[in-house]
């Protein structure tokens, strides 16, 4: 038996503290195996290709970013003590790789390479999950269960789970980020019952470069065995200055 927990697109310096607080209270009591970092742990803001707020770049630097990231890699490993934790890229990451092949003479700088850049080895967090090219794209759990941050995104909850299936032609479940929403799709296949789940956001919910998106909070738990596959997605709600969450009968606020 294999518990892991997924907390994905905290997108520092976007992040929520009030749901990062319920969140990591959560997978405290839950003592996962497997804990995922990255999926858009990082915004990269600074260099983003598109338009930027010239005093969010005051006041955040990119340093200060990958600081405040690194602070908050502390908090999920003070939590998971006894987790394995593994780097999931996407494509936040990898405006620093398009950042430099624009800026080829600083291409092949080590300290420049993403998990140097990121001190991964020092935070603990493994880098390369397997061989290939996918090899820091995704993780696979038990031959059962595909961790992936994810590539499409449709308009509604769920939508993207259903087209992350067709992609992967029902042959293996699916948990993935991306969307910034929950949601969850099954199918009864040759495979027996395959399964894919939108992974929700930790970060703010408007953070000011897009207004009142169909956004939700939350995290997802899951539990995976070689024969069966549970997974727990738990929406956190607002209310004044207050997230809150119930999971197993126990109410989390920050």
């Amino acid at each position: 038996m294999t518990r892991l927990c997924f907390p994905t697109d905290e997108h520092y310096p976007f992040q929520d503290e009030k749901a990062r607080s319920v969140a990591l209270q959560i997978v405290q009591d839950f003592k996962p195996h497997i804990r995922i970092a990255g999926s858009d742990g990082l915004d990269f803001y600074a260099i983003s290709r598109f338009d930027k707020d010239p005093k969010r770049l005051k006041e955040v630097s990119m340093q200060g970013e990958i600081n405040q990231w690194k602070e908050g890699q502390n908090e999920w490993k003070s939590a998971t003590p006894e987790a394995e934790v593994f780097f999931l890229r996407s494509n936040h990451d990898d405006r620093l790789q398009k950042y430099l092949m624009r800026h080829p003479e600083m291409y092949d700088l080590d300290a420049l390479k993403l998990p140097v850049l990121l001190g991964l080895n020092a935070l603990g967090i493994g880098w390369e999950h397997h061989k290939g090219e996918n090899a820091n794209y995704e993780l696979v759990v038990e031959h059962r269960l595909l961790i992936i941050h994810g590539e499409i995104a449709r308009k509604y909850s769920a939508y993207t789970a259903k087209a992350m299936l067709d992609q992967e032609m029902n042959q293996i479940s699916v948990m993935s980020g991306h969307t910034h929403r929950g949601g969850s799709y099954f199918v009864q296949s040759r495979m027996g019952v395959i399964q894919a789940h939108e992974c929700f956001c930790l970060c703010q919910l408007n953070p000011g470069y897009v207004r009142n998106p169909n956004w939700q909070q939350g995290i997802v738990l899951a539990t995976v065995t070689d024969k069966t596959l549970s997974v727990e997605l738990i929406p956190f709600f607002a209310s004044g200055d207050k997230t809150y969450a119930q999971w197993r009968d126990k109410e989390y606020h920050n």
